[in-house]
């Protein structure tokens, strides 16, 4: 339902020049009256959406927001009301849950004296015909900003003041002139009292506001990560919030994630490792959760039971593979490595392997494994010996182990050990997987399917529930120890 209401609804908005030279462009609809029938017609691949009023946009590349448009709808046409060329740098991994933010503002004049603004947000990539609408449960989410407004005093008569009067009247039409008028003074003047108080009273109206003045105002909403038609993670909205103050109305929009990739497309990746590699087939996960996120990787893998560093380094397959093979990216990985002795044996063979990887244009990566699950007190030490390794050749730090952990606080029921509690099972390989996805990306895996088809075809199917701990538990790994090198 979801894909079809997004398949329906790809926008074209604004002039071709914008679309030409914009990257992503970031979409406030806007319905003042609620009708669909006014204003103006805003084009899409299924027709025209009618009734926006008016819409505010920011057009950004993938590091600065370069202008922001107001246009409002006039005599059945869109004309501009405003433009800035703000040159505001994106604030990357400043939104939620490590998200990339947007942010823009415009006058709040140009709103009006509109007591309620509904809005819809939109993210699209012009170009690409890629687009996501801030929406939930497969339906379109309004937001409507609350921005109040003056009540103006109006002539009006409360019924009570205009009851004594007329009663005054009444009575002193039938007893004509035979009563002295003092007898009714009091009456008369009661009346004619209630009757100005009534008349000064300001009276809410279905287009008034009550308030005294503007007050600041703020609205906010998420969307499902990964939900976008074709990939591009620069307009995968996770949140949005609007916010209104005397002055301006302010635009926050947060993307999964809008920056470069730090793994190109067709990237090539090498594995060199053991059985905590080669177990489930791991690098084949990858390839399928990077598919699934609409990116595209070619991996291959050097790997020899129970070897360590050393071993491949004197083995010489490995390194031959690295000369020749035009990799992006090596990831290295040995045993736990959580002995003073085995850290020290890390270290030098990972300093050893980087001048071949260097060399041949790639850069190295370490692969946080894990204990045996008869040792779960020296995780912390296992994480320290793989990042101290990254750190020494600034090289990327992958921490799949402490994926692991965080979806063990979660669940601590989830079984990611294989039968001998060493190897991995399917569900901890996946683990591992998500974590190397979300740090080879810089991308959250939240909300990618829990099918996986490697492309020797064979399926795996995870509980929903446990692939989510995992996505998410991935993602907290890398906001917390992850590191991208260079």
């Amino acid at each position: 339902m979801r894909n079809w209401i997004l398949a329906l609804m790809w926008l074209s908005l604004g002039s071709d020049c914008w679309a030409a030279a914009a990257t992503y462009r970031f979409q406030a609809l806007i319905n003042f009256d609620h009708d669909a029938q006014t204003g103006c017609d805003v084009q899409t691949a299924a027709g025209a959406m009618h009734g926006n009023e008016a819409r505010v946009f920011a057009v950004t590349d993938r590091e600065r927001v370069t202008s922001v448009v107001m246009e409002s709808c006039r005599q059945g046409g869109w004309h501009e009301d405003s433009r800035s060329e703000p040159n505001q740098g994106i604030d990357f991994g400043q939104g939620q849950l490590g998200s990339d933010l947007i942010v823009w503002s415009v006058s709040h004049s140009l709103f009006g004296a509109h007591a309620q603004v509904p809005i819809q947000l939109l993210a699209e990539q012009p170009a690409a015909q890629v687009f996501d609408f801030l929406a939930r449960d497969g339906n379109i989410s309004t937001l409507n900003l609350e921005l109040g407004g003056t009540a103006q005093p109006i002539p009006t008569v409360r019924w009570s003041g205009l009851a004594i009067l007329a009663a005054t009247v009444f009575w002193f039409s039938r007893r004509r002139l035979r009563t002295n008028a003092k007898q009714f003074a009091p009456l008369l003047l009661m009346g004619s009292m209630l009757f100005a108080y009534g008349a000064g009273e300001p009276v809410a109206s279905s287009n008034q506001a009550v308030s005294s003045q503007t007050s600041a105002t703020t609205i906010e909403a998420q969307d499902p990560a990964n939900d976008v038609l074709g990939g591009d993670a620069g307009v995968d909205l996770v949140h949005a919030q609007v916010s209104a103050n005397a002055e301006q109305i302010t635009f926050r929009v947060a993307v999964n994630n809008i920056q470069d990739d730090a793994l190109a497309d067709h990237a090539k990746v090498l594995f060199v490792g053991n059985s905590l590699t080669y177990f489930n087939d791991l690098p084949e996960m990858l390839k399928a959760i990077a598919a699934q996120a609409g990116k595209n990787v070619i991996t291959h893998a050097v790997t020899i039971g129970g070897a360590n560093l050393e071993d491949h380094y004197r083995a010489r397959t490995a390194l031959n593979e690295i000369a020749r093979g035009h990799y992006h990216l090596v990831i290295l990985q040995q045993g736990p490595s959580s002995l003073i002795e085995s850290q020290q044996d890390l270290l030098d063979w990972t300093l050893r392997f980087n001048a071949p990887i260097r060399a041949s244009g790639a850069r190295p990566a370490l692969y946080m494994v894990w204990p045996e699950s008869a040792r779960l007190a020296y995780f912390d030490a296992v994480r320290a010996s793989y990042s101290n390794a990254a750190l020494a050749v600034n090289g990327m730090f992958i921490p799949a182990g402490e994926a692991w952990r965080a979806g063990w606080r979660v669940d601590p029921d989830l079984p990611l050990y294989g039968s001998d509690q060493f190897h991995p099972s399917p569900l901890g390989s996946y683990a591992a997987a998500l974590s190397m996805f979300a740090e080879l990306y810089r991308q959250t895996p939240v909300g990618l399917p829990s099918r996986l088809t490697l492309s020797n075809g064979q399926t795996l199917q995870f509980p929903d529930s446990h692939a989510r701990i995992l996505q998410e538990s991935a993602w907290v790994a890398h906001l917390q120890y992850g590191r991208a090198g260079e």
